[in-house]
């Protein structure tokens, strides 16, 4: 702003006139709704990365001055680095279509910009494309697209099919349901109802069960209690707990919404569970209150280790690779 406005940085004028503009920007800026949560999930991305487990190091990209004596390039919102060394750039995208066969698209002109910048730094470019009617992450190349004349397509469909989210460490995790919390009162303590039924007590233990039996390993603990608060199943029950006749807790059970076999379940993936803990940081009543959290996007990071062996807590995880033969999805009501 000072070199737009051509401020001095000692002129008192010019630093009231600094502040006004600052003023003004910010009230504009929360009227944009697209642009606020274009930018929560642009540093959303980097949180989901990070947690992931596969990326050891994450740099905003298009921070700062470029000086280039080429054609025009543009320089995209991340470069990754994996455990491995390999590196790679991000472009963050939100996508809000609500209809899975709708298309998203990007403009060719603005691609060959993103193009030119990787390929001056020899490295891949990929699409994070967040698709958030469905909570759902994706990692394109541009051939995943559909090419036209002036840009590139592509539905959720064929984005879930292509995706190379893996690559990140993301996962399809599935359990035993159901899973219960118990948090318990002071076995010594008198717990009594008042007139409208309600007891309160102190919490002095809590108990953690998969599929009716109780998760003792503190490793599995963590991790069950993880995947009740960030995963897909739903608060099915809750209840007092009785013992002797009195109120000694109260349980929560989470089971899943559709179940077809009788012990097991998925309950989510992994990037949409650090999605879901991310939003509970960033928005109030559906309105964002924050686009980055002071924290190292690894404090978001998933506890199941990579050799992890379930003692109570049995657990699945589906690598889900990319299908560079999906044709499409079927429109069901076009095919009755």
């Amino acid at each position: 702003m000072a070199t737009e406005h051509g401020y001095n940085f000692t002129d008192q004028a010019d630093q009231k006139d600094f502040l006004h503009r600052v003023k003004v920007s910010i009230e504009e800026s929360k009227k944009s709704q697209t642009m606020i949560f274009g930018k929560r999930t642009e540093s959303l991305f980097a949180y989901v990365a990070g947690a992931l487990g596969k990326v050891s190091l994450i740099k905003q990209e298009d921070f700062g001055d470029i000086y280039y004596s080429g054609e025009e390039l543009l320089a995209p919102d991340y470069r990754l680095t994996f455990d491995d060394n390999e590196q790679m750039l991000v472009e963050v995208k939100n996508c809000h279509h609500k209809q899975p066969t709708n298309k998203y698209s990007i403009n060719k002109g603005y691609y060959s910009k993103l193009k030119t910048y990787a390929d001056l730094n020899g490295l891949p470019l990929r699409f994070a494309v967040y698709f958030s009617a469905w909570n759902h992450w994706t990692l394109l190349g541009i051939d995943a697209f559909d090419e036209h004349p002036n840009s590139y397509t592509i539905d959720f469909g064929r984005a879930l099919a292509m995706s190379e989210m893996y690559l990140l460490g993301d996962c399809q995790v599935g359990v035993a349901p159901d899973l219960e919390l118990h948090l318990l009162a002071d076995p010594q303590e008198e717990v009594p109802v008042d007139e409208e039924g309600e007891a309160k007590f102190i919490v002095k233990d809590v108990k953690i069960y998969c599929d009716g039996e109780e998760v003792t390993d503190e490793e599995e603990k963590k991790i069950a209690f993880y995947l009740m608060c960030h995963g897909d199943w739903v608060e099915s029950e809750q209840e007092a707990l009785f013992q002797n006749g009195k109120v000694c807790g109260t349980k929560f059970v989470y089971s899943p919404q559709d179940q077809t076999e009788p012990n097991f379940a998925l309950i989510g993936r992994l990037s949409q569970m650090v999605t879901n803990g991310f939003r509970e940081h960033t928005i109030k009543d559906g309105n964002v209150v924050a686009m980055k959290l002071g924290i190292n996007p690894s404090s978001f990071g998933i506890l199941i280790p990579p050799d992890y062996k379930g003692k109570q807590l049995p657990l699945w995880r589906f690598v889900i690779h990319p299908n560079p033969d999906f044709e499409g999805i079927i429109d069901k009501e076009a095919v009755q």
